[in-house]
């Protein structure tokens, strides 16, 4: 069972205001990439972890509300004409929302029990949309009769549901789009052809249905911004095809895809976000419309960290192997469903030995392996790792697998 709780005023007052360019990393000349890239760094230092790790245990998420309120700042400083709804999806833990509702961010969400995580923390239905393109009648409803009116459709089918169920709402016409830098890709499932958008536009209105907004996703961890510019490009001839057969849109939704660092280092968010606002304003400057945005991954990764513990070691095929106490079927699940690399930080690598070896994670199945190409020292049996870049889809895809406890969840400043 995941638990909430807050860190001791201790712990919370011990977090360094300059944590992120702190050099916890076992790379010296990672400090100096900061100043033009993102890079993965934890959100505690190594005696900060311990004194954690003393009082709740081991695996451990450490969320840092000030990590999260300054990602949130930047993009918004970055894309000053864009109105944030953070893709519950990536976690919705209520610290995370709260944190983001009191910075004035809206909400995406896919369910009711996203709405209704995003309620607890202080969201209103007002600031919601909801973006999953095929509900279920209750999911549809039950968001419905809390007051969420926004709604995502991207085909006939789903648009024939919300018609019998939720006519009068305001529907959001998801485009497919195309991306040569993400690593997955969110239009294999779902999104219109963009040539379709009006014909889709024009079933709608003929329904006496309401289509105000348009949408795409370029896919998640997108590392080049200029795939946003060559989706603009066609989300422009959709929304002038849409007006003209009778849209009265007014919103344009540009999704998410805004990349986290892992093990590789990203562009600033600085950086990316003013290609960004570039391609926006080449393609809609000329319209005075919302325009909105959905980043997840891109907002939360960086605020939690990971404390994991060794618990055994071994030597197989000439490899030292080290055991942890979380792995694939816990927080390291977006390793799985993700795509995503976990840098492992060990407490001063850089005056230690390094070799390569292979960390696995606590349960009785061989799967379950969390690196093998990483370079770490010796590890000893209750030596504690750091594992940064953790909040998005992470725990939120964690399950109990082998009857263990996933990692418990704790805030700091």
């Amino acid at each position: 069972m995941i638990s909430l709780a807050s860190a001791t005023a201790a712990d919370s007052n011990s977090v360094l205001v300059d944590r992120r360019r702190e050099a916890i990393s076992s790379e010296p000349e990672t400090a100096v990439a900061t100043a033009v890239e993102r890079v993965a760094r934890p959100v505690v230092s190594f005696d900060q972890a311990r004194e954690i790790a003393e009082q709740y245990g081991t695996p451990t998420l450490v969320i840092s509300r000030s990590v999260l309120a300054e990602t949130y700042r930047s993009m918004k400083a970055a894309l000053p004409n864009v109105e944030m709804f953070y893709a519950a999806k990536a976690n919705s833990d209520v610290a995370i929302l709260r944190t983001l509702c009191l910075e004035g961010s809206s909400v995406d969400v896919c369910s009711y029990r996203e709405m209704q995580s995003a309620m607890l923390a202080g969201f209103k239905p007002e600031q919601m949309i909801h973006t999953h393109p095929c509900k279920t009648v209750q999911n549809l409803l039950d968001c419905y009769n809390e007051g969420l009116r926004w709604f995502t459709y991207d085909c006939v089918g789903e648009l024939e549901k919300i018609a019998a169920h939720t006519p009068d709402v305001n529907l959001i016409l998801r485009l497919a789009a195309s991306s040569s830098s993400s690593l997955i890709n969110l239009s294999a499932k779902f999104g219109c052809d963009p040539l379709d958008a009006p014909k889709l536009a024009a079933e709608a209105l003929s329904r006496g249905m309401s289509v105000r907004c348009l949408s795409f996703h370029v896919g998640s961890q997108c590392l080049d911004p200029s795939d946003f510019s060559r989706m603009l490009k066609k989300a422009r001839t959709a929304w002038d095809g849409c007006v003209a057969a009778g849209a009265q849109l007014e919103v344009l939704d540009i999704g998410g895809g805004f990349p986290a660092p892992y093990r590789a280092s990203v562009m600033t968010i600085h950086e990316y976000c003013s290609a960004l606002a570039a391609a926006l304003e080449e393609h809609f400057g000329d319209l005075p419309i919302r325009i909105i945005a959905e980043p997840g991954r891109g907002m939360v990764a960086e605020c939690m960290t990971l404390i994991t513990k060794v618990l055994g070691r071994s030597v197989r095929g000439g490899l030292p192997w080290y055991f942890i106490d979380d792995g694939v079927y816990g927080s390291f699940s977006g390793k799985l469903f993700d795509h995503a690399d976990f840098e492992l930080v060990t407490e001063n690598a850089e005056y230690r030995t390094r070799s390569r070896c292979v960390v696995a994670g606590p349960t009785c199945d061989s799967h379950d392996v969390v690196s093998i190409d990483q370079e770490l020292p010796e590890l000893e049996v209750g030596e504690l790792l750091l594992v940064p870049t953790m909040g998005a889809y992470s725990n939120a895809s964690a399950s109990g697998f082998n009857g263990l406890d996933i990692a418990r969840i704790i805030e700091v400043e």
